[in-house]
């Protein structure tokens, strides 16, 4: 079933793999979304609770790696966005919000942000429906835009909801790259470049591909699961391995922070005895850019 007819399934399985780090035996590669149980059906939350089903499910169930790179992939974009929002950045923009629970788990941080999140609206109207099951109150900075990603223009329907492009934003851009078409992530990205200062920043996950790993095994793994489990939600996109930044460059950005899979593993699965808690899937990376000054 594609999105537009029903909540998104691939934002419901990054919402299980929070929920899985969040309670993580190894608390030093914990993940802290505590909030992602909320938005998963009782039949999930019921795994949660038996620590043999959540072993079982993390490594027969689960593409190899997928659960480590949620691990790494949630602390690369909670530190954004905890940045930004101790910086009292003046807006925050979620690309395809799909379950994300910062604005919620990170409410005390909240000062003059506007937050928007952007999504299709079954996926964003079951959310809300989820956060008002749980008792947890939306904070009076955050404004939900229903949007398809695929026909409606990013900038038209933002202006609607009162998006001020003259002030500095981020856009959180997580887990969305892969089911977009080259055509709309060029769209996007220029509208985002157009729509937003100098500054402004962007961060996102994406897929590297390159022919001489196309047969990875891993890679074999990840992409049949993907087929099997998201049929309505095919992946689309990806850059080719070390094209990042040429690929940034050419549309207006200037690389921050770039992730590749070793990176991801040094920086946030590395366990108290030094050993690796596990392997982030070769293909899988993040970026964090900003809006490069035209003038400069």
């Amino acid at each position: 079933m594609s999105v537009e007819h029903g909540p998104s399934k691939t934002a419901l399985g990054a919402a299980t793999l929070r929920a899985l780090a969040a309670i993580e035996t190894r608390a030093e590669i914990g993940g802290g979304d505590y909030l992602a149980e909320i938005f998963l059906p009782e039949e999930r939350k019921t795994t949660l609770k038996d620590a043999a089903i959540r072993e079982s499910v993390i490594r027969n169930r689960i593409a190899p790696g997928m659960y480590e790179f949620m691990i790494a992939r949630t602390a690369f974009f909670d530190s954004i966005v905890k940045r930004s929002l101790n910086e009292d950045i003046p807006q925050i923009v979620f690309l395809g919000a799909g379950y994300d629970s910062r604005p919620y788990r990170f409410r005390n941080m909240i000062k003059n942000t506007r937050i928007f999140e952007l999504d299709i609206s079954t996926t964003q109207k079951h959310k809300v429906e989820l956060l008002r099951q749980a008792g947890i109150s939306v904070p009076e900075q955050v404004t939900f835009v229903p949007i398809n990603f695929s026909t409606d223009n990013i900038d038209v329907v933002l202006k609607r909801a009162d998006y001020d492009s003259s002030k500095e934003t981020l856009f959180v851009w997580e887990g969305v790259t892969y089911y977009l078409s080259a055509q709309v992530i060029d769209d996007t990205l220029n509208i985002v470049r157009s729509n937003s200062p100098a500054g402004s920043l962007i961060c996102f996950d994406y897929h590297a591909y390159s022919p001489e790993r196309s047969k990875d095994e891993g890679l074999k793994r990840l992409r049949d699961m993907m087929r099997t489990h998201y049929p309505g939600e095919p992946t689309l996109f990806g850059i080719r391995r070390g094209e990042t930044e040429p690929f940034l460059s050419s549309r207006g950005y200037h690389i921050i922070e770039h992730l590749n899979s070793t990176e991801m593993e040094m920086k946030y699965l590395i366990l108290r005895d030094g050993s690796l808690a596990g392997k982030v899937p070769v293909s899988l990376c993040l970026v964090l850019a900003s809006v490069a000054d035209d003038t400069a």
